[in-house]
């Protein structure tokens, strides 16, 4: 195949020296040289660094299959083991860049960059000057028109008619001028055709390569998101576990007397022995905390909002996050006992704020499917609101996407119910999917949580902006969750985003600091937020009730 495509950029440069040499005066040989040197130049420059990235993609297709083949749980170390894996050097370069970012994000447990980052139709064009050489036939079709006019005016500059031999002069002067007008013309037009062909086809061809390896990439090498996310914290949580397990249990205790009745069959294993006393004695202690995620206007940078994230502060381990103790709670149905627990808490503090003469701002507590279907969410939250004496507009209900599809219809009566009571809900961890939550019912919530996780603003910015527009359309606020860099915030300021949260602005903090930050003056400018969005945070960059950071 390698050979096939320099044999046909071969054949179109040998066309056109057989043109040039074809060309009946010296004029239009001239011209017509100079067309093929720009030929020439747009197949050093373009042609041939796409037939190169072409076949490179296509020797990175045979080494991920390598990699797949190979007997190890992990075809990442596989791969990050090759040195040439596209046997390109351009090629090569942008992998071995991408190669170092994905070694620092699993070190750091972060969610792994994509492929599509460093290789994509957009990187690959730049470096074949694909917006040079997309001029290159229009510029050949223009010397030809160049050429026929100047054949033209050599032909008519000395026309005499004062005598029979000047008049056949002049005629065969016009006759030669049209000659060089016509095949300077037709040259240009045919090279033109032939280059622009060629191109487009070999470009194509490259980004045929492209998908196919972007595809089997992420099918043998590079995990999905939530994949990730799965083996993120379940790696966090056997490494907690191990700790856990090393401290005394309490003794009497029965795994039995903590299941939910609405879930007898809450499972058992080992994790639950270990944790469930541990999980008991901290709710006993009130080592279970939140911290406060705020939520800003993005462009005054002013906190209009909070977020209630789950914490377990253990009296040995320190600071541990939701990915270590929601998935056992949540698999014994004592998940309710501890959100209950937050939602008071959290209610708590409101009042102490209003007390204490600080004006409070929203804070939105998280709601999933185990609460809906086994407690009366509505009335629990109405007794909190008569027992602390705080307005509905302080306290915001975050219920998950999941709980909507899952729950056959029972969130949208929550949510129905909730309304009436004055709060506004909120659909959590949402991913742009509106068809999937209005298959189940009508979507009457007063806003969206979108999980930016789920979109690369780099590739995806046109499926974003559908978002925010269809949001528009039903009247939804959006809050944009997970914004970790500038390129984020500008895409999705260009969306029509007006608020959000995330990493780039502010890690997760306990209730103390966020009152200090409501009173501080926002940051306007771009350098101080640099600076500040690259402190470092470990146990924090999880997002509360076992999701990734917000």
């Amino acid at each position: 195949m390698k050979r096939f495509y320099y044999l046909l950029a071969v054949i179109i440069l040998m066309c056109g020296g057989a043109l040039t040499a074809f060309a009946p005066d010296t004029l239009s040989m001239m011209i017509v040289a100079f067309m093929c040197l720009v030929a020439a130049g747009g197949m050093c420059w373009g042609i041939f660094p796409v037939i190169r990235f072409a076949i490179g993609l296509e020797n990175g297709q045979k080494s991920v299959r390598r990699a797949g083949e190979v007997q190890t749980d992990s075809p990442w170390l596989a791969v990050s083991q090759q040195e040439k894996f596209f046997l390109q050097k351009a090629l090569d370069g942008l992998f071995l860049e991408y190669r170092d970012k994905v070694q620092n994000q699993k070190e750091s447990g972060q969610i792994l960059s994509d492929i599509e980052e460093y290789i994509n139709e957009d990187i690959l064009g730049l470096m074949s000057w694909r917006s040079v050489v997309m001029q290159i036939p229009g510029i050949m079709t223009g010397i030809g028109i160049l050429g026929t006019f100047v054949g033209l005016i050599l032909g008519i500059r000395e026309i005499g008619f004062g005598t029979v031999e000047a008049a056949l002069s002049s005629v065969q002067q016009i006759l030669a001028g049209i000659d060089t007008a016509f095949y300077t013309s037709i040259v240009g037009v045919i090279l033109s055709i032939l280059f622009n062909i060629f191109y487009n086809v070999l470009y194509n061809v490259m980004n045929r390569e492209l998908g196919i390896f972007v595809m089997g990439f992420h099918r043998y090498v590079i995990p999905t998101v939530e994949e990730q996310k799965r083996y993120r914290e379940y790696r966090e949580a056997r490494q907690v576990i191990e700790l856990l397990s090393r401290i005394p249990k309490n003794k009497g205790f029965s795994l039995s007397n903590t299941r939910n009745q609405a879930y007898p069959e809450g499972g058992g294993g080992e994790n639950e022995q270990i944790l469930m006393p541990q999980i008991l004695d901290g709710l006993k202690n009130s080592e279970f905390i939140f911290y406060l995620q705020p939520r800003y206007e993005l462009k005054s940078r002013k906190i209009i909002g909070a977020e209630a994230l789950v914490r377990w502060k253990h009296k040995t381990l320190g600071i541990l996050s939701p990915s270590v103790f929601i998935p056992v709670l949540e698999n014994n149905g004592y998940i309710t006992k501890l959100d209950q627990y937050i939602w008071e808490e959290v209610c708590r503090m409101i009042r102490q704020w209003i007390d204490s003469g600080i004006r409070p701002l929203p804070v939105s507590v998280n709601v999933t499917k185990t609460d809906i279907l086994a407690i009366n969410v509505t009335g629990f939250f109405s007794g909190l609101l008569e027992k602390y004496r705080i307005p509905p507009r302080y306290l915001e209900i975050d219920i998950a996407e999941n709980a909507y599809l899952q729950t056959h219809g029972a969130a949208f009566e929550v949510e129905s119910s909730l309304q009436q009571k004055g709060f506004r809900v909120i659909v959590d961890g949402f991913r742009g999917d509106y068809l999937s939550l209005e298959t189940v019912g009508r979507i009457n919530a007063s806003g969206l949580k979108l999980d930016l996780r789920y979109f690369d603003v780099n590739s995806q910015t046109e499926t974003l902006a559908g978002v925010f527009e269809q949001a528009r359309k039903l009247n939804l606020t959006v809050t944009a969750e997970g914004i970790e860099n500038m390129e984020q915030l500008i895409a999705l300021r260009k969306c029509g985003c007006s608020e959000g949260q995330g990493f780039y602005f502010s890690k997760p903090m306990e209730a103390d600091e966020f009152v200090n930050q409501m009173s501080a003056k926002p940051e306007h400018t771009e350098t101080q937020r640099s600076v500040r969005s690259k402190k470092p945070f470990a146990a924090g960059r999880l997002r509360g009730r076992g999701r990734v950071q917000k």
